[in-house]
């Protein structure tokens, strides 16, 4: 049995941030998504809460709630935006296919293995540095959301406490 060369190692390694990163994309755009369905329930609620209380015969609305139903209202809806635009499809760059078709070349095909290996793992590093970059994009993106989404709840609060004690 051949020794395991460093090659073998650092091939798992490189395949095992590869998945990673993978798992950290899905991850993002499953969070985006998230803030999108809170974002619009709460904006909704915030429609509801509002349309119920101003058709109350003797209910009228403090002017000082309306700037902060707006705000909140405006911030719910730049949160959903950005929780979408986490699931914008990014430049993930790999491989082509006339690329992946040249290593059939018998040149390249019956060479050295460790040659092969190495080339693999560089592609593969090239690929991983443009999904790291994609992701922290996507990063920025979720938590500037989710920032939004907190703000606007802390406005809401401030809007229902001008309704109530206003």
């Amino acid at each position: 049995m051949p020794d395991a060369r460093a090659g073998d190692a650092y091939s798992r390694l490189i395949d095992d941030q590869v998945n990673q990163e993978r798992d950290r994309k899905a991850s993002l755009e499953s969070r985006g998504v998230t803030v999108v369905t809170t974002s619009s329930a709460l904006a909704t609620l915030l429609f509801a809460l509002t349309a119920g209380l101003t058709t109350a015969a003797s209910f009228r609305l403090p002017g000082s709630a309306k700037l902060p139903l707006i705000l909140a209202l405006a911030t719910f809806v730049l949160a959903a935006v950005l929780g979408l635009a986490t699931n914008i499809p990014l430049r993930y760059r790999g491989p082509t296919a006339e690329a992946l078709g040249n290593l059939c070349n018998p040149n390249y095909w019956d060479g050295a293995a460790a040659l092969g290996q190495r080339r693999v793992a560089e592609v593969q590093v090239r690929g991983l540095q443009y999904s790291r970059d994609a992701n922290a994009y996507k990063v920025v993106l979720l938590l500037s959301a989710i920032g939004c989404e907190l703000a606007a709840a802390g406005i809401l609060a401030w809007a229902i406490g001008e309704i109530i004690y206003g």
